[in-house]
């Protein structure tokens, strides 16, 4: 006998099982998706042991004849598709045709359906993948699915779940998910027979956020939009100060499909770049439209990955939506209860809430920093007048209006206007720098210089001359006229040191970023120097001309604001 042979169909069903079935929430995931499918407007998601002992899911969809409840427990069965063709024209969830039969094979399972025509409905249990049963039963329209003892018929597999409350975790994230991008449907999530969430039918996607995301965003997501052609990118990111310990605040969708993608992930970071801490995630719900030609959702049985025909035009597109909402600041907004009676709402550090981003195709993807044009009035008609107070330890400056108290971090907000103006002036190839009256000498050490001798021309970009003075040693020839003449060489040899990181060959323009991060914070005004009127009031009127003026480079805020309101609060009045 040969040593090729073929598995029997109980290996097939278990291995096929294995790649849909990770856990209680991918049963949950499939069976949510297949109510979906079925035109639900109200599911019910009830689970015992952390799903081990039970899982159900209840819909209102349009149920199943005997004959499709029994074709459905077969593998690659589905009403969802019926050519290759149709891969690419996608408009459901589901489309594989493998998810009841892998869940069968894994579990105990009972079904129970009616159509809205049928005088009855079926009843099938299944154990294992194999039909045990099979009758007529009085059920209401629509479909009942009982998941029982999962993986009782693999126990290598039940090793890997974790506790009770972990998969729990899970199942809610996956329900949460689910319900953000079908508003039109209520869900609920029962374990144990007790009930942990609800999610009522929602006329918009806002009150849903909070359910789904957390009491703390209330109030503190901003919806953005973006076009280009057939593509559309939408959405609510939260304020620079709503961020997380970890990505799982970033909720994706790509046609209201919740898809775990690299890419989509980098572009929502992306888009917050310089304005969340390092090693911080913002909060994020992004919603890609595009046409289902354009993207492959067939990468994994678990239907989790996707591919974009252009993922470059789709990363773009994301970015630019995100950054046109966080330049308009919309969280120092003023409301009309808080504004006084007259003044009209307008830009700058009071904000308006994001417009749709224009997406031309020619955009090139550049997010260098694009001050308002330097003829725009510093003061808006309209806007109220601003004093400046004083300062608090020679570092904060406190600014009044009628809106109320700014208090402003003077060495945060000229780093900010600091890193924009460098980031121009690099991308225009003029960013100012100052020859030395006498070359400083610089040694390296073999490995920095190598790299150093391949970065020279790079290095000349950001205004740093260096000329190789044989071996590990260079004369320093000119510096960024920005920085204090004081000591030059300790700023070049740490970004001689970021710079020496990356690996042989690198494109520093990929790395610019945190080099003219240390740039802006060396330059910038430090924490403690006493300011005047004048100077502090040209701070201001600068970082207002700010694309992204209410954080620093490294994700502080730049201001403070006390409004009315919240005095009021203080003193007791409300």
């Amino acid at each position: 006998m040969g040593k090729i042979r073929s598995l029997s169909p109980e290996v097939v069903g278990k291995i096929a099982a294995g790649e849909v079935v990770e856990r209680p929430a991918s049963v949950v995931k499939e069976l949510l998706e297949n109510s979906l499918d079925a035109g639900s407007r109200s599911i019910k998601v009830e689970v015992q042991g952390g799903g081990r002992k039970l899982i159900r899911v209840t819909d209102d969809g349009e149920g199943m004849t005997a004959e499709e409840a029994r074709l459905a427990l077969q593998r690659h069965t589905t009403s969802k598709i019926e050519s290759v063709e149709d891969l690419f024209a996608l408009h459901t969830f589901g489309f594989r045709g493998e998810a009841l039969a892998s869940l069968a094979a894994v579990s105990r399972m009972k079904i129970s359906t009616r159509r809205e025509e049928e005088l009855a409905g079926v009843e099938l249990q299944v154990e294992g993948g194999v039909v045990r049963h099979s009758s007529e039963a009085g059920v209401p329209r629509g479909t009942s699915i009982e998941v029982r003892d999962l993986f009782f018929n693999v126990p290598a597999r039940l090793k890997f779940l974790k506790s009770p409350g972990t998969e729990m975790a899970h199942i809610g994230e996956i329900l949460a998910k689910t319900a953000l991008a079908n508003p039109q449907a209520r869900f609920q999530l029962f374990h144990e027979e007790k009930l942990l969430s609800t999610y009522p039918v929602r006329p918009d996607l806002s009150a849903r956020m909070v359910e789904a995301l957390g009491d703390d965003t209330a109030g503190k997501m901003f919806p953005f939009h973006g076009r280009q052609g057939e593509l559309h990118v939408e959405g609510f990111a939260g304020e620079p100060d709503l961020n997380r310990s970890n990505s799982r605040g970033i909720y994706l969708f790509v046609n209201r499909r919740p898809v775990r993608d690299r890419l989509l992930t980098h572009a929502v970071m992306e888009g917050f770049r310089n304005l969340i801490p390092a090693n911080r995630y913002p909060v994020a719900v992004l919603f890609v439209d595009i046409p289902p030609s354009e993207v492959d959702v067939n990468v994994h049985p678990s239907k989790w990955e996707v591919k974009f025909s252009d993922s470059e035009t789709v990363h773009r597109s994301v970015i630019r939506a995100i950054r046109a909402m966080l330049e308009e600041i919309p969280w120092l907004k003023t409301s009309p209860r808080e504004r006084p009676e007259g003044v009209k709402e307008h830009q700058g550090l009071y904000g308006a809430l994001g417009r749709e981003a224009s997406l031309p195709v020619s955009w090139t993807g550049s997010l260098r920093a694009r001050p308002r044009p330097e003829s725009e009035d510093e003061s808006p008609e309209g806007s109220p007048p601003v004093s400046f107070l004083g300062q608090i330890q020679d570092t904060y400056l406190i600014f009044v209006s009628p809106d109320g108290i700014l208090l402003l971090d003077q060495h945060a907000a000229h780093e900010r206007i600091l890193l924009e103006k460098l980031g121009k002036d690099l991308s225009g190839g003029n960013l100012s720098r100052q020859g030395l009256l006498l070359p400083e000498v610089v040694e390296l050490a073999s490995a920095e210089a190598e790299i150093i001798q391949e970065h020279l021309g790079d290095l000349g970009r950001m205004g740093f001359e260096l000329e190789p003075a044989g071996g590990r040693t260079f004369w320093l020839k000119s510096t960024p006229q920005i920085l204090s003449p004081e000591d030059p060489l300790q700023l070049l040899r740490e970004m001689i040191r970021e710079i020496s990181s990356w690996q042989k060959g690198a494109d520093l323009e990929q790395f610019f970023d945190p080099l003219l991060k240390m740039m802006a914070c060396r330059g910038a005004i430090q924490a403690g120097r006493a300011m005047g009127r004048q100077e502090a009031q040209a701070l201001l009127s600068d970082l207002q001309k700010c694309r992204f003026p209410s954080h620093c480079p490294h994700g502080r805020p730049t201001l403070l604001r006390i409004t009315p309101s919240d005095l009021e609060k203080m003193f007791g009045r409300k």
